[in-house]
């Protein structure tokens, strides 16, 4: 019987897109990663399952080593994280393997430690998701490269600005002009947001280690607003 001791990660949080795979457990090659770029310039859909194929030809392994599956559960671009989502949820469904759902903040604090962009001491926010003045936020600051959760998470505009000057600020392109320009105002460095599958397979190793994983059909993508279609349905019909 084919020993399951490999990590399958998922990012597709964003326009750069990856999967990556490596041992489970924190420890012997625990650096031992392999990513595989997932080609977003067609159809997303169209390359994740491609993709995985791939990067298993060229870690030497087949689909029967993966012992769980990672995402980054959101918030994000709608599209991707549908994708790989649905795409998870069938491989361990199939393979009776569990899921590890994490922030997109943890996704993204982790990523830009990985380049070398962070250190561990270093309180982080997280802006993604802007709409008109507002923005998903959250907080990743415990000082340790340990962090699986984030705190402080809510939709916030400008007038709610949390930030303290010396913190830093990791956004993407959508960032709103009028916080880029109060980031500039108090001095507070901003870092574009690139996540990695690698990043998500990083913090995954730590919840599993902590037992923090999810039955498949309890992996949901994380939106950060009502959906439109009910909004307007408790604006029309006046529903709680």
């Amino acid at each position: 019987m084919t020993a399951r001791h490999m990590l399958l990660a998922f990012e597709t949080s964003q326009r750069k897109s990856s999967v990556a795979v490596g041992a489970l457990s924190i420890g012997a090659d625990c650096d031992d990663v392999v990513s595989e770029s997932i080609d977003t310039s067609d159809r997303l859909v169209e390359d994740v399952l491609p993709a995985i194929e791939r990067l298993c030809a060229r870690a030497g392994i087949t689909r029967e080593h993966i012992g769980a599956v990672a995402l980054n559960g959101g918030p994000g671009g709608f599209s991707g994280l549908r994708i790989a989502h649905a795409a998870a949820q069938v491989i361990a469904e199939s393979m009776s393997i569990p899921i590890l759902q994490i922030s997109a903040a943890v996704v993204a604090t982790e990523s830009a430690r990985d380049a070398g962009l962070l250190t561990a001491k270093q309180t982080v926010w997280v802006a993604l998701a802007a709409k008109n003045d507002g923005c998903w936020m959250a907080k990743v600051s415990n000082g340790t490269l340990e962090s699986m959760y984030p705190e402080e998470v809510a939709v916030r505009t400008i007038a709610q600005w949390p930030l303290k000057p010396g913190e830093v600020l990791l956004a993407d392109e959508h960032l709103p002009e009028s916080w880029r320009a109060r980031a500039l105002e108090l001095n507070i460095k901003i870092i574009a947001l690139e996540p990695t599958a690698a990043a998500v397979l990083r913090v995954a190793r730590r919840m599993l280690a902590a037992q923090v994983t999810i039955e498949p059909e309890h992996a949901l993508v994380v939106y950060p607003r009502e959906a439109e279609a009910v909004r307007l349905w408790r604006e029309r019909h006046g529903t709680p």
